[in-house]
């Protein structure tokens, strides 16, 4: 088993080591799980040839009291995609951790398959010492990326090494680029970093100078070159532009062999790509989902928490009966009556138990926001650019309505965030102006929760944070004697969380805490940057319906796609030069739109008739009349035009190349004129050279062509304007 950890704490990638037995993991003592590995092998894997995981009763707890999961039983095959959802502090990371080979420290028993490879990609993602773009991303173990490591190397350290090896060692990397159909491998591979918003200038900055976003879409860019058996996401979606979730879930769900274990606060993600959900209840358990998305699962949850209810609800009705029984202390004589007080205590045992209906967030009722005069917020013209170079408002002119709900949406680096900003009055504009009504009370639920003391305990923090809204004069609730200790249980922190320091809670936890630090002060204008971050699904349904019952104005900036479609009544799109569109349809709409108008433009501005047939030119031909119905650029001839120029740069230099080593087998065969038998081996050598070289001459003509021919479609389209 090979692994790869694209890790938040320990500093860089680990594992990546062949482990030449039969795949295992060890318990928490350090001995191995299987005394004959053999017969764990068999035993786990006889029953399904393309199971990749399985594990039985896993057990894990950071305390020794409470458990993530106690007695988890899971398994994954080929192709499926798992997505893992539970409340917040269930232990989903946990164990996408322990699956992926990084958390060592659990009970049960796991089982991988021999020489697979695992990738984890954590929430955010380090990479070890100083390396570019590049380098990162071919830095997995694998023939490919090996392949083009050293191409890269070969024809950037030209300058200074012997000639005669440089170029024995070029000509024999362009053969096995050739063999392995390299060439197209190396456009892929930096086509999926641009895919994920890292262009060319990216390619030689070096990692510990990337954002935490950017870690983020590298290590995903480097997890999907690798293609490895078992790809586990941790929140993938998060620091992604719509068009780098659509083409995640794209790559994921395209890649019929390899399993994938993903956790996302994405329902839309989740939808598109899993074929499974394993539930973790936060009791200890899970719950396996067949095929199906996310939709299916609530579905099938409900099912679950109904029979629940009322196997409980049976319970409790036949405890009564026998409780009454039981006070008249009964003599366990016969088996009968033994038999009868074995099933009173199991019946109380079954009784107390809750099932595996999690307590969700009760505040929508709850908030209320202080009364908003006529004048919202006006934006006259303004003008904003960030460090005196990007334009991030142009001419925007808009005035708020009350009870509007907005949604932004926009590339990465588009500037949503500066312009939430600037709305603040955090940064001046640089022309125009911005009117802030004199009763607007704004409400800033920003993309990270931060806090300054992370010791402190929940109970004491909002402790404080009620005593300052009180000092303000103002509560966010309707209830304004509603004590601290009330307060959490709203939020869904009950008593042992309100005892727990801030820094020990989950990214979802400390999400949780921050907007109730936001909802208590009462806000008419909710501003939040990316809020489905880090929260657990069912928060999210809960914060929806909060918003879409909020009587002030919201304002979201998100790509969280179905959760705008709730929320939104109309979009702002940000086209990252400064201009601001006004989308009155859903985000999938928009989206839809989008696709739609990129591929006309790909074909040049023009529609494409579905009688319309586009033969290997790019010449679209009415299949009922056979007249021209108008050039057609394709996106793909469009692609393979740019990078025409690379290519034949390459195929130059393999032809130099082939050049010099038909001059020296000519210099072979004048020497041995006489030799007929070497003169014929020389002769045979010569004339593969001479195929090969053949090939890369037609490949080098053809790409010329498919230039002249976007060109001259280009050409064309521009003439019928």
């Amino acid at each position: 088993m090979t692994t790869r950890t694209f890790a938040a704490n320990d500093g860089g990638e680990s594992g990546g080591k062949k482990n030449n037995n039969n795949s295992h993991h060890r318990n928490g003592r350090g001995s191995e799980t299987w005394k004959n590995k053999n017969e764990a092998k068999d035993e786990f894997s006889a029953k399904n040839k393309n199971c990749v995981v399985e594990a039985r009763q896993l057990k894990k707890t950071h305390d020794g009291e409470r458990y993530q999961f106690d007695g988890l039983d899971f398994s994954l095959s080929e192709g499926q995609k798992f997505a893992v959802v539970g409340p917040n502090g269930s232990g989903k990371s946990t164990l996408l951790e322990v699956i992926g080979g990084k958390e060592e420290q659990f009970q049960g028993e796991m089982w991988r398959r021999k020489n697979s490879t695992f990738v984890l990609v954590e929430q955010e993602p380090e990479f070890q010492g100083s390396m570019t773009v590049l380098e990162a991303l071919y830095a997995a173990n694998t023939p490919l990326t090996n392949l083009l490591k050293r191409y890269e190397e070969i024809t950037n350290n030209s300058e200074g090494s012997n000639e005669e090896v440089h170029s024995g060692e070029l000509t024999k990397v362009l053969e096995e680029m050739d063999a392995a159909n390299a060439w197209d491998a190396e456009r892929r591979v930096k086509e999926t970093l641009k895919k994920f918003g890292l262009g060319q200038e990216f390619f030689q900055k070096t990692t510990e100078k990337l954002s935490i976003g950017e870690k983020k879409r590298l290590a995903l860019a480097a997890a999907l070159i690798e293609s490895p058996d078992v790809l586990i996401l941790d929140e993938p979606t998060n620091h992604l532009s719509v068009e780098g979730v659509e083409f995640l879930e794209t790559a994921v769900r395209e890649n019929k062999k390899m399993a994938a274990l993903v956790v996302s606060h994405d329902r839309q993600f989740i939808d598109n790509v899993s074929t499974n959900i394993l539930e973790l209840d936060g009791f200890g358990g899970g719950h396996q989902h067949g095929s199906g998305g996310y939709s299916s699962y609530l579905e099938g949850r409900e099912r679950r928490w109904q029979a629940e209810a009322k196997d409980l609800a049976s319970a409790k009705n036949t405890l009564r009966k026998e409780a009454e029984w039981m006070r008249r202390q009964p003599k366990a004589r016969s088996t009968k009556e033994k038999a009868r007080i074995e099933r009173f205590y199991s019946l109380s045992q079954r009784a107390s138990e809750k099932g595996t209906k999690g307590k969700t967030l009760d505040i929508s009722t709850d908030v209320k926001s202080t009364r908003m005069g006529d004048v919202v917020v006006e934006f006259d013209n303004a003008m904003l650019k960030f460090s005196n170079e990007k334009v991030i408002l142009d001419g925007f002119t808009y005035a708020f309505s009350k009870k509007e709900k907005i949604g932004i949406v926009g590339p990465n680096g588009a500037g949503k965030t500066t312009f939430i900003k600037a709305l603040l009055g955090e940064i001046p504009l640089d022309d125009g102006f911005v009117n802030v009504g004199e009763t607007i009370r704004f409400g800033y639920y920003s993309q990270t929760a931060e806090f300054a003391d992370d010791e402190q305990r929940v109970f004491d923090y909002v402790t404080e944070v009620d005593a300052d809204v009180k000092a303000m004069g103002y509560s966010g609730f309707q209830d304004s004697n509603l004590s601290a200790r009330a307060l959490l249980e709203k939020f869904n922190f009950g008593g042992s969380k309100q005892a727990t320091p801030i820094g020990m809670l989950s990214g979802g936890e400390q999400r949780r805490l921050q907007l109730l630090t936001v909802l208590a002060k009462r806000p008419n204008f909710l501003i939040l940057d990316e809020p489905t971050n880090d929260l657990d699904l069912d928060t999210i349904e809960v914060l929806e319906q909060l918003l879409v019952d909020f009587d002030g104005c919201v304002l979201i900036v998100s790509h969280d796609r179905a959760f705008v479609n709730t929320v939104a009544d109309h979009i702002f799109v940000f086209d990252g030069k400064g201009g601001i569109s006004d989308w009155s349809g859903s985000y999938t709409e928009l989206r839809e739109y989008i696709r739609e108008t990129q591929q006309q433009e790909a074909n040049g501005g023009i529609n494409n008739d579905e009688n319309c047939a586009i033969d290997d030119n790019g010449v679209s031909t009415s299949t009922e009349t056979g007249e021209p119905c108008g050039p057609v650029l394709t996106r793909e001839m469009e692609k393979e035009a740019l990078n025409a120029p690379k290519i034949i740069a390459k195929i130059e230099k393999a032809i130099a190349v082939i050049d010099e080593d038909i001059s020296k087998l000519d210099a072979e065969m004048v020497a041995a004129e006489n030799d007929y038998g070497k003169l014929a081996e020389i002769q045979k050598l010569k004339d593969e050279k001479v195929t090969k070289q053949e090939a890369y001459f037609a490949e080098y003509t053809r790409l010329e062509e498919v230039i002249e021919t976007v060109e001259s479609i280009r050409n064309a389209q521009a003439a019928a304007r």
